[in-house]
C-alpha cells in the first residue's frame, strides 16, 4: 500500500508495535515517517475534537459567573469583564485559527496557552479577597488541570508544560495571597502539585492508548489492502490464460453476461466470432508442442490486435479455439473484424521455425477458420446460444476448407437467439 510519501511503513509499523507491546513506558513519537503519517492522518480529526471540547470548557468557564456572584458579590463587574471581555473573545479567535491550520505546534501550543491563559484568571478572580475565596480558587485550577490533560489531552510535551506553567503560578499566588494561612497554603499548594502529577499520568496513559490504537488499526487497513491485492491478484490470474495471457473460458463465462446485459440495455447488436486454429494437431505433430504454443501466443496477441474498441473482448476459448465478443456490432462489421483475423493469421500467424528440422513435407503453416453470428438481446433469448451459432458457422468453415469465415444460419426455435441469414463463406 503506497503513500504520498512512497513510504511504506510496514517494517517500522511493527517495530513501533512490538515496542508499544514490551515498554511500559513507551516514547510517545514514532518514527519520522510514521510519526508524519500518523499526524497527518489524526490531525483533522484531533482539530475537531479540541474545537468541540474546547468550546464546551468555554461554555463551563462562564458559568463560573454564577459562583463569582455569589463568592464576590463586590467583584461581579470585574469578572464580568475579564471571563466574557477578555477570555472569551481570545478563546474563540485562537479556536477560529487553529480550526484552519493544520501544524500540530500551533494547535497544541495555542491549547496549552488558552488553559494556562484560563488558570491565570482563575487566579487574578480569586486572588486576595477572602480566605474561602482564595481556597476555592484551588478549586479552579484543579479543573483546569483536568480539562488540559484529561480532557482536550494535549500532547505530553505541552501537557507537562502547562502543569509546571499553572502550578508555578499558583505557588506564586499563594505566597502572594495574605488572607491564606500557612497551613492551608500548604495543603492546597500540595493538592494542586498531587493533581498535576495524576492528570500528566493520565494524559501519558491516554496518549499511549491513542497511539497504539492507531498503529493496530493501520496494520489492519495495510494487511486487508494487501489482502485485497493479493485476492485481486489471484482472481486475476484464476481468470487469466497463462499460455497466451489473454482472458480464460471463465472470465469469458462472465464477460459474455456483462455484455449481453450491456447491449440489451442499449438496446444494441452483439456478435460473436469462433476462431479455430487449422490443422492444429498436425502443427504439434510436426514440429512439437513447444511450437504449438508459440503459434498459439501469436494468435492470441493477432486477435488482440483485431478489436475495434475497447468494450471488445477475446478470449481463450479451450484448446486452440478463441472466442471474440463485440458488443454493438452489426452483422457487417463483425465480419469486417473476422476477416481481418483471417488474414492476420494468414500472414502473420506461424513463428519461424528452426530450418534444420524442417522438411518441405513437414511445412504447415497457421490459419484459421471463423464462425460470425449477430443478434439483439432480448430478456427470453439465452446468450450461450451466441456461442452455439458462431460455434456452428465455425465447424462449417472447416469443412468448407478451412481459412475461411461463415456465418450461422437463421434460428428458428422459439427462445432462441435470433441471427441473421447467411452469409457465403470466405475463402
Amino acid at each position: 500500500m503506497s503513500t504520498k510519501n512512497n513510504f511504506d511503513p510496514i517494517p517500522a509499523l511493527e517495530d513501533e508495535i512490538r515496542r508499544y507491546e514490551t515498554e511500559h513506558i513507551a516514547s510517545l513519537r514514532f518514527s519520522p515517517e510514521l510519526e508524519t503519517r500518523f499526524q497527518r492522518e489524526t490531525g483533522r480529526s484531533r482539530a475537531r475534537m479540541l474545537l468541540v471540547q474546547g468550546l464546551l470548557s468555554l461554555l463551563a468557564y462562564d458559568f463560573f459567573i454564577v459562583g463569582d456572584y455569589f463568592m464576590a458579590p463586590s467583584h461581579i463587574e470585574q469578572a464580568v469583564i475579564v471571563r466574557f471581555g477578555i477570555i472569551t473573545p481570545i478563546v474563540l479567535l485562537v479556536a477560529m485559527l487553529v480550526k484552519s491550520r493544520t501544524s500540530v505546534f500551533l494547535r497544541e501550543s495555542a491549547t496549552s496557552f488558552l488553559c494556562v491563559l484560563g488558570a491565570l484568571s482563575i487566579l487574578y478572580l480569586h486572588h486576595d479577597i477572602s480566605s474561602n475565596v482564595s481556597v476555592d480558587a484551588q478549586t479552579g485550577l484543579i479543573l483546569v488541570l483536568l480539562v488540559a490533560n484529561c480532557m482536550l489531552r494535549i500532547d505530553l510535551p505541552y501537557a507537562a508544560v502547562t502543569s509546571v506553567i499553572i502550578a508555578l503560578l499558583d505557588a506564586l499566588s499563594l505566597s502572594r495571597d495574605v488572607q491564606i494561612p500557612l497551613s492551608s497554603k500548604m495543603v492546597s499548594g500540595g493538592m494542586l502539585v498531587w493533581v498535576a502529577m495524576l492528570t500528566f499520568t493520565a494524559n501519558y496513559t491516554m496518549g499511549r492508548e491513542r497511539r497504539f490504537s492507531y498503529l493496530l488499526q493501520l496494520r489492519g487497513r495495510l494487511q486487508r489492502g494487501q489482502l485485497a491485492e493479493a485476492n485481486a491478484e489471484l482472481l486475476a490470474l484464476s481468470s487469466t490464460d497463462r499460455l497466451t495471457g489473454l482472458p480464460n473460458r471463465r472470465a469469458y463465462d462472465t464477460r459474455l453476461l456483462e455484455l449481453w446485459q450491456l447491449t440489451l440495455e442499449r438496446k444494441h447488436p452483439i456478435s460473436a466470432v469462433m476462431v479455430d486454429v487449422d490443422h492444429f494437431k498436425k502443427l504439434n505433430d510436426n514440429h512439437g508442442h513447444p511450437y504449438g504454443d508459440r503459434v498459439l501466443q501469436r494468435v492470441g496477441s493477432l486477435l488482440q490486435q483485431a478489436l475495434r474498441a475497447e468494450d471488445d473482448f477475446v478470449a481463450r476459448y479451450g484448446g486452440e479455439e478463441f472466442v471474440v465478443l463485440l458488443p454493438d456490432a452489426d452483422p457487417e462489421s463483425a465480419l469486417k473484424v473476422a476477416e481481418r483475423i483471417r488474414t492476420l493469421v494468414q500472414v502473420a500467424g506461424s513463428p519461424a521455425l528452426q530450418r534444420d528440422t524442417v522438411t518441405p513435407s513437414q511445412e504447415v503453416w497457421a490459419t484459421v477458420s471463423c464462425g460470425v453470428t449477430t443478434a439483439w438481446p432480448t430478456a427470453s433469448l439465452d446468450p450461450h446460444r451466441l456461442i452455439a451459432d458462431a460455434d456452428a458457422a465455425m465447424y462449417r468453415a472447416k469443412q468448407e476448407g478451412r481459412n475461411r469465415v461463415c456465418t450461422a444460419p437463421i434460428q428458428q426455435a422459439a427462445g432462441k437467439v435470433t441471427v441473421f441469414p447467411a452469409v457465403a463463406g470466405r475463402g
